[in-house]
């Protein structure tokens, strides 16, 4: 027995330095994480998306190639977190995605990593982008090779970008809250993909995300990680048919209602997840 607390404090003290040398890895492990994002999409649209636009002369074809490519590269990212120990990620009931066609693919958004952990699972995903990125000197590049939607262009030109993806059997990723969600405040959904989901009679691919601790949220910089590994939760969800739902209203009624209702629908999901 007399042997019982100092063993306890060297166990503690041992448990301590283990936790700290996990949080100083993991804490390199992301800044190198960063610093590889950033120089891989100037790598790439440098030394493999301008090859493939030389080479490629169909859009259709260029596009398709250029979205392989970043799909392989964020799987290949995503791995790296995962046995890096860096942060951890698991995907449920991925199969539903198999027949999904010319569908939006609605999901929250906790994380600066959420459109990552997405597009690692889709090899051919248009996505609506913020329009910092077309600027920004390392994705720039990314942005126009793949040939993705900016979130400030005009509306009809953006409504002509989604009909045209949508009618091809592309999916279109897209966060209705438009920004990274704040921890311990309430979703709140603009009515951008309503309006298209309405317009376009486009189902809804339901997607929730849950991230335990919260990491990389919106105001957070890339240092500020979490004292333990965090763990993202992806799961897709129900599909939404837009032919059957909400019928017989005006479609100004059922935008309100759309986003009044997935709304609830998430905050619902995430409490009770």
């Amino acid at each position: 027995m007399t042997g019982t607390g100092p063993a306890r404090k060297v166990t503690g003290g041992v448990s301590a330095m283990l936790d700290r040398l996990n949080y100083i890895w993991r804490l390199i492990g992301t800044g190198i994480a960063f610093a590889s994002f950033g120089l891989g999409g100037l790598f790439m649209s440098v030394f493999i998306f301008i090859p493939i636009a030389l080479f490629t002369k169909d859009e259709a074809t260029r596009i398709r190639r250029v979205r392989g490519v970043i799909y392989r590269a964020f799987r290949v990212f995503v791995y790296f977190l995962r046995v890096g120990g860096i942060i951890d990620s698991r995907f449920h009931e991925t199969e539903k995605l198999k027949d999904v066609r010319g569908a939006l693919i609605v999901a929250n958004h906790p994380s600066l990593l959420d459109t990552v952990f997405l597009m690692s699972r889709m090899p051919d995903v248009q996505c609506i982008v913020k329009h910092e990125l077309w600027d920004n000197p390392y994705l720039g590049g990314v942005m126009r090779a793949a040939g993705y939607i900016r979130n400030d262009g005009d509306a009809e030109m953006m409504l002509r970008q989604c009909e045209k993806a949508l009618g091809s059997g592309q999916n279109i990723l897209v966060f209705p809250e438009g920004t990274r969600s704040v921890p311990g405040q309430a979703l709140k959904f603009q009515r951008g993909f309503a309006n298209i989901a309405t317009h376009f009679n486009a189902p809804i691919q339901l997607v929730t995300i849950k991230c335990e601790p919260s990491t990389l949220t919106k105001g957070s910089p890339w240092y500020a990680i979490p004292p333990r590994q965090a763990r993202f939760d992806i799961t897709f969800n129900e599909q939404l048919d837009m032919a059957d739902y909400l019928r017989h209203e005006p479609r100004s009624l059922k935008v309100r209602k759309l986003t009044r209702e997935l709304e609830q629908y998430y905050i619902g999901k995430l409490c009770n997840e």
